[in-house]
């Protein structure tokens, strides 16, 4: 299954829709990890009917050495909410005195708690055989992270990629981390004039060692022509710039 990071989706099955069944706040924690800290975090039943939740934590995608799993106690682990309310569930960091520096990440998930799938048998004119009842299972993921003593930032990005089809323009890299701390990598698009047509986030490498990263860009109009791409990691550092034609 997969999860829902930071932003809300909507199924659509036939003509109706179908939205998340509940809703967390906020959707991503960075927390100190000098001392212990407490936070809290604010679950919405967004179904006319009561929910149970339960809560369990995961490392983040190239954080398994590096996460705050052991580090976290969560409670309750368990919830029970009412139609349209409201409830609190809260976490502490009590961070390890032999962690080494660098940056730690986990990931705080909240999975509903199926109910029962019911199968009914079905045996009229119409309709013979047996009916199930489909229900849909929202689970939500939100990143927990943390600086430990000094964090260093440097890597590099090689095999830089860019293409162009159908109006969608496809950026891919691999990054290469050496230090302790991901490196958060933003791009810039500038035309042949200098102008910036597209900015925005590439993606973030591993803490560690080596990640792909690629994104996709509506830009019209861009067929034949050259554009300029930047990389530029948290610092405002330059890791690329080169020239390509599309």
């Amino acid at each position: 299954m997969k999860k829902i990071f930071a932003f809300l989706m909507t199924f659509i099955i036939g003509t109706a829709a179908y939205a998340l069944n509940f809703s967390v706040a906020p959707t991503g924690f960075k927390v100190e990890l000098q001392k212990p800290v407490t936070q809290e975090v604010y679950i919405i039943n967004n179904t006319p009917a009561p929910l149970r939740i339960e809560t369990y934590m995961e490392a983040a995608e190239s954080f398994e050495d590096f996460n705050l799993n052991n580090n976290i106690t969560v409670f309750p682990k368990m919830i029970s909410i009412k139609p349209g309310s409201k409830q609190t569930i809260r976490f502490r960091v009590k961070p390890d005195a032999n962690m080494t520096d660098g940056e730690y990440r986990s990931l705080l998930i909240f999975k509903e708690v199926p109910q029962e799938i019911k199968t009914v048998i079905v045996n009229d004119k119409n309709n013979k055989g047996l009916s199930t009842e489909l229900t849909f299972i929202t689970e939500v993921a939100i990143g927990v992270s943390g600086i430990k003593g000094k964090p260093v930032i440097d890597g590099t990005a090689q095999n830089i990629k860019v293409s162009y089809a159908e109006q969608i323009l496809s950026l891919k890299c691999d990054t290469t981390s050496k230090g302790n701390t991901a490196m958060r990598i933003d791009y810039v698009l500038e035309n042949e004039s200098g102008k910036v047509i597209s900015e925005g986030r590439l993606g973030t490498s591993a803490r560690t060692g080596e990640k792909k990263l690629s994104t996709s860009i509506e830009a019209p109009e861009l067929k034949g022509k050259k554009v300029k791409l930047i990389l530029k990691d948290q610092n405002n550092k330059t890791i690329y710039s080169g020239t390509n034609s599309l």
